[in-house]
């Protein structure tokens, strides 16, 4: 059946039916009774007069059915009464609003014309357009029109108007509730949360896909009611757990009786996606579902560093290898230790992840602060450089003092040069934080962990003294040594070094007791060194006070053993002479390696 033009339904209604040519007068009520403006169906145009035929007797009007949910309304017109009241044959309105006189005989029921175009509006309530011209006669009672139709031709007004205004829902708000309330604009409550998820997951360098929406969540599959939360998803984040995907955004409803209004937090409860636990209870006015599990999506690798970045970084997760102790740079300030090394592909957890940047490592290592050594003190610095570039410091923040910190620095991925500076003063040394080797240049003394040997050796020995002008005695002197100690500063005020870095001092802690009389000491001639390998070494006195002596030895700082030898003739300026009359002591000393 073909539906009623614009023209058509626009037309205005005949209040009055005509004086003739329409049949009888209408009755007060029942079939053809005059309806209220609101109900008063379109009229025929009113015709010249002719013979009345004889009208049979219309079956009286029955009222619609009451409405039922989904029926149709009155006014509407698609609608299906219950009854139609019967149509006289007419033929269609000729110019002049001339009705012709020829009418066809009265028949029993309702007749339809097989040479008519178009029947008139059938004026009752809830009456529907009887027929419209289809170039054929009709041999049966008209068919209510199909809702399939009616509903696709509304269903593609609608979804134009939605896709017009960039948005395509098939469901309403009243699909879901809040606290038994409507809600007010439930997709602009999604919109939201999807903008709110969007921030978070470029901020947090996370990964969505074009699956990842946000949903109401229903309370129960047998209500309209929602969660207090909406669920977002699938996002992954660095680190993250794919079988963990979604996040939840909590909401607030405004307060009364009326719809409610939503608003969703800028921030989700949790900072961690969690497994989504039921999927059936999600919904979206799109009608859209979760794709299953999380949608193909995969755990994002950590962002890249920026070029030549030098941090602090966290030491868990962080693949290094420890280095042997000579890892050393000793100080009179602070001595460094560098306790483990390495490149790694990546640094830090989650969102504090991060990878070199493109077309460059990571060279990475631990340091510690560690007991100054004994020296003079001045300005001190810990830098590193790399290549040839100016050495840069340790990174806001970074004090080794205070413990092992863990620092990387990104460089080109050809660079073979990364070293530690040390400086105090005029004293620079340097360690390379790719392979642990320190510079040759470096007090090599500082890189060593056994540096004393400690002894209880007491000996005595006949010693004769003798001056011109004098009497000659002899005396018993009787020498203990408790300790030796390798040392790279020494003298009274420990500013004296040995002659290059890759030596060091040996001294002692001695004690000579002549007679009764102790705290004395003897010239260097007395003493001497012999090494491991027959090398003979003199003594050294580093204090410049012709009254006092403090005797060392110039060694190797690996020096691991020898043979303190005490004995010998020994003549001051003033021609005072002392003689162990050929008696030698040796003491052995040996310190173990590292």
């Amino acid at each position: 059946m073909s539906n009623p033009t614009n023209d058509d339904v626009g037309r205005e209604p005949n209040s009055q039916p005509p004086s003739s040519g329409w049949g009888s007068p209408p009755p007060s009520s029942g079939w053809g009774a005059s309806q209220s403006p609101s109900q008063s169906p379109s009229q025929p145009p009113s015709q010249s007069p002719g013979p009345a035929p004889a009208q049979p007797q219309p079956p009286q009007w029955v009222p619609p059915p009451a409405q039922q949910y989904g029926g149709a309304q009155p006014g509407q017109w698609d609608q299906s009464p219950q009854h139609f009241a019967p149509a006289v044959a007419q033929p269609p309105a000729q110019s002049g609003s001339q009705w012709p006189t020829t009418q066809l005989p009265a028949q029993s029921g309702p007749q339809w014309s097989t040479s008519q175009e178009q029947q008139p509006y059938a004026g009752s309530y809830g009456a529907q357009w009887a027929g419209q011209s289809t170039g054929q006669g009709h041999s049966g009672p008209a068919r209510k029109k199909s809702n399939k139709t009616l509903y696709a031709i509304l269903g593609a007004v609608v979804a134009l108007a939605l896709v017009g205004g960039g948005l395509f829902f098939f469901l309403s708000g009243d699909d879901i509730t809040y606290q038994g309330r409507d809600i007010v604009e439930p997709e602009k409550v999604l919109t939201d949360a999807e903008s709110a998820l969007g921030g978070l997951v470029e901020e947090r360098n996370g990964a969505t896909n074009d699956a990842t929406s946000c949903y109401f969540v229903v309370r129960n599959a047998e209500t309209t009611d929602i969660e207090d939360g909406l669920v977002c998803g699938p996002v992954l984040f660095v680190d993250g757990d794919e079988g963990q995907p979604y996040l939840t955004f909590p909401l607030e409803g405004s307060a009364g009786d009326g719809d409610a209004r939503l608003s969703v937090a800028a921030e989700p409860d949790s900072a961690e996606p969690t497994e989504l636990a039921n999927p059936e209870l999600l919904r979206r006015p799109d009608g859209t579902s979760p794709p299953d599990g999380n949608g193909g999506l995969a755990v994002p690798e950590p962002p890249r560093a920026e070029k030549g970045i030098f941090t602090a970084i966290p030491s868990e997760g962080v693949e290094l290898e420890p280095t042997p102790s000579t890892a050393r740079i000793g100080s009179p300030t602070m001595s460094i230790d560098v306790t483990a090394i390495g490149e790694p592909e990546r640094y830090g957890q989650g969102d504090d992840a991060r990878r070199p940047a493109e077309g460059e490592k990571f060279v990475a290592f631990e340091i510690a602060g560690g007991l100054p050594e004994v020296g003079p003190q001045a300005e001190f610095s810990v830098t590193v450089q790399v290549g040839d570039e100016d050495a840069v410091p340790l990174p806001d923040g970074v004090d080794p003092s205070g413990g092992p910190v863990t620092v990387a620095i990104s460089v080109p991925e050809s660079t073979e040069d990364v070293n530690l500076v040390v400086t105090e003063g005029t004293l620079v040394q340097r360690l390379s934080v790719i392979t642990g080797e320190p510079d040759p240049g470096n007090i090599a003394l500082w890189q060593r962990e056994n540096r004393s040997q400690s002894l209880t050796f007491s000996q005595g020995i006949n010693v004769r003294a003798s001056q011109p002008g004098f009497v000659t005695e002899d005396f018993l002197a009787t020498l203990t040594l408790s300790r030796v100690v390798l040392a790279y500063f020494s003298g009274p005020n420990f500013d004296r070094a040995p002659s290059a870095p890759g030596q060091a001092f040996l001294g002692l802690e001695a004690d000579l007791n002549i007679d009764g009389d102790s705290g004395l000491g003897l010239d260097p001639p007395f003493w001497s060194l012999t090494l491991a390998d027959g090398t003979v070494l003199p003594a050294l006195d580093l204090n410049d006070n012709p009254d006092l002596i403090q005797i060392v030895f110039e060694v190797p700082a690996s020096f691991t053993g020898g043979t303190i030898n005490f004995g010998g003739v020994v003549t001051s300026a003033s021609g005072f002479t002392v003689d162990s009359l050929g008696a030698v002591l040796s003491i052995p000393v040996a310190i173990p390696e590292g």
